[in-house]
């Protein structure tokens, strides 16, 4: 952001507030999906979420003081803590268990192409131009996703079975959906005879344990330095140096994420959930500890000349590994966990929290920066990633192929061992 570009000036403080200010709107946006997920469904919920997607760039090209980039990227982050919550269930709802691991990466795929392309065109245009282009996108969200259909499990839910068959059809492109339409008819109502208080997320122990695990996965999500990294990236590559600007390197990164994320969806329904949360903890780990040392050398005044290429690669790395896991499954799993009796609700609670810890993992990389150094948030990032190696292992399930009421019988089981093993 540069004075010329708005007209008033803006400090490198009211900048990270602008970063990370976003967030701070799950706490609001969360719950209100929440809420409406459940009175007025997961489709409508989603069209209606259009209009706070349109009104942040509306106020950034009008914005004449950074109180109005405040309001704007407050706004932002209750449409995002929204989408967040309803788009994984949503999809979790639609899409057939085989090839829910490839469609639930819509989310993450979409995100990291947004980054991109805001990356590509915001580096080189006025923010005033980049804010007219950018409002483009929920306008065309708004008119393409109105002929999409709803859940069936929420049409069931509210005893409109008719609908739900032709939401079914038109999902699966077939005309006989009975069989399908009556085993979710079950599934819907074993799940909502059970209780859908929120008491009921933290006192019924497989709800409790689902709930633990999303938050779990969510914290060695942005602790491993997705967000932060993310909303930095031109920081860190104006501070490491090399041949590339900033805004190229930033660039060259995205693509690479972009290319790899949508080869590793494909690679969700055929290795599992469980073994690439495995791997992107151990890369990621591998790769920030490696950043932590460069910058640990350059700020001892090494000469890390021959080193140039270094950052860059070891960033591109980054990106791939965890794009791999650590961005993508936590949202493919919000969809999958929880009970549909909570399960608007516990994602709410989940998405307030995410976006805390994103806050605090964006503000953590810029106080460890600024007081200690460049090295220091590499190195926690890199201890958290280690951390989230035994987590994945010792309690995340596999989801693979599994129907959402197979994976509540997977959470039941695994509760009945763990009760057996202590008599």
């Amino acid at each position: 952001m540069q004075a010329g570009d708005l007209g008033y000036s803006i400090s490198e403080d009211e900048i990270s507030y602008v970063v990370m200010i976003a967030p701070l709107g799950y706490l609001v946006g969360s719950p209100l999906s929440g809420f409406l997920l459940d009175k007025i469904g997961r489709k409508s919920t989603m069209l209606l979420l259009a209009i706070p997607e349109i009104i942040p760039w509306i106020l950034i090209e009008t914005s004449t003081c950074v109180e109005m980039l405040y309001i704007a990227r407050f706004i932002t982050g209750i449409a995002d803590g929204a989408l967040f919550t309803t788009l994984p269930i949503y999809i979790g709802e639609v899409v057939e268990p085989k090839i829910r691991g490839i469609l639930g990466t819509a989310q993450s795929f979409a995100i990291i192409t947004g980054i991109l392309l805001i990356n590509a065109y915001g580096s080189y245009l006025p923010i005033r131009m980049t804010a007219y282009i950018s409002l483009s996108v929920p306008l065309l969200f708004l008119v393409t996703f109105i002929w999409m259909p709803d859940s069936p499990y929420y049409l069931l839910m509210k005893g409109k079975i008719e609908e739900a068959r032709a939401s079914l059809s038109m999902l699966r492109r077939v005309n006989n959906v009975e069989k399908e339409l009556s085993k979710i008819k079950t599934d819907v109502q074993r799940q909502i005879s059970e209780p859908g208080r929120y008491k009921d997320i933290f006192t019924i122990k497989t709800n409790f344990k689902a709930f633990l695990i999303l938050i779990g996965l969510r914290t060695f999500q942005q602790m491993s330095g997705l967000s932060a990294l993310g909303f930095y990236t031109q920081v860190i590559f104006k501070q490491a140096g090399g041949y590339l600007s900033p805004a190229e390197s930033t660039i060259v990164c995205c693509v690479i994420q972009v290319v790899f994320t949508g080869f590793t969806s494909f690679l969700l329904d055929h290795f599992g959930r469980r073994p690439l949360l495995l791997f992107s903890s151990a890369g990621s780990a591998t790769t920030l500890i490696i950043l932590g040392l460069y910058f640990s050398f350059q700020h001892a005044n090494y000469d890390l000349s021959y080193f140039y290429w270094l950052p860059v690669a070891a960033m591109v790395i980054y990106n791939v590994v965890n794009s791999s896991g650590l961005l993508m499954v936590p949202d493919i799993m919000t969809g999958e966990l929880m009970s549909v009796s909570v399960k608007s609700k516990a994602v709410g609670i989940v998405n307030i929290y995410l976006g805390i810890i994103m806050s605090f993992g964006s503000k953590l990389f810029q106080y460890l920066d600024y007081h200690i150094g460049m090295f220091m948030p590499f190195y926690v990032f890199g201890v958290c990633c280690i951390i989230s190696i035994a987590f994945c292992y010792f309690w995340v399930p596999e989801t693979k192929a599994k129907t959402l009421e197979q994976i509540q019988q997977t959470l039941k089981e695994s509760k009945e061992v763990e009760s057996a093993e202590e008599k």
